[in-house]
C-alpha cells in the first residue's frame, strides 16, 4: 500500500518532470539548455530518494520506534513497569483512569487501546507508573470497582515482534 506522502512525493516529481520538458522546449539561451538535462537528472534522483526515505519511515511507524525508545529506556534504567488494565468501562478515558490511579500513587503514563477502524476504546490499557509500587498498584486496584465494573490489574506482558 501506497502512503500518502509516497504519492505526494511521486506527484511532485511528475510536475518537476512535465515543467523541465516545457522550460527545455521554450526558446532559452543555449547555456541554460546545456544545463537542464543534469538539472532534470539531479531533480528526478532527489525526489526518488525522498520518495525511498518516506518508505523506509512508513515501514517502521512513529509509534513502534517511540514504542522501542520507551521500553529500551526503561529496562535499562529498571525505574518504570508497565501495568495491564482490563475490564474499563468503554466510556473511559485516559484522564478518568489516570485519576482512578493515582489515589495508589505516581502514574507515569496512561495509554487506552482504540479500534483503529472505529476509533472507539476497546476496554483495555496500559500504565506506567514507577517499578516500586507494583504491588500496591496490583492489591488496591485489582478487581476493583470502577466506573460500575470490576477492573483487573497486572503486569502487562513484554510485547512479542
Amino acid at each position: 500500500m501506497i502512503s500518502v506522502k509516497t504519492s505526494l512525493a511521486f506527484l511532485i516529481t511528475i510536475v518537476l518532470a512535465v515543467v523541465a520538458y516545457f522550460v527545455s522546449s521554450a526558446d532559452l539561451s543555449s547555456d541554460i539548455r546545456m544545463l537542464l538535462p543534469s538539472i532534470f537528472i539531479f531533480i528526478t534522483t532527489a525526489s526518488l530518494l525522498t520518495i525511498s526515505k518516506l518508505q523506509n519511515t512508513t515501514r517502521s511507524s512513529p509509534k513502534t520506534s517511540q514504542r522501542a525508545a520507551t521500553t529500551s529506556a526503561d529496562s535499562s534504567s529498571g525505574d518504570i513497569t508497565t501495568l495491564y488494565v482490563g475490564n474499563l468501562a468503554y466510556k473511559a478515558n485516559e484522564q478518568t483512569v489516570q485519576e482512578y490511579f493515582e489515589k495508589v500513587g505516581t502514574v507515569k503514563s496512561v495509554r487506552l487501546v482504540k479500534d483503529k477502524r472505529t476509533g472507539r476504546r476497546k476496554g483495555f490499557g496500559f500504565i506506567e507508573i514507577n517499578n516500586a509500587d507494583v504491588n500496591r498498584f496490583i492489591n488496591k486496584l485489582n478487581e476493583s470497582e470502577f466506573m460500575e465494573r470490576s477492573i483487573i490489574v497486572r503486569p502487562a506482558n513484554e510485547k512479542q515482534h
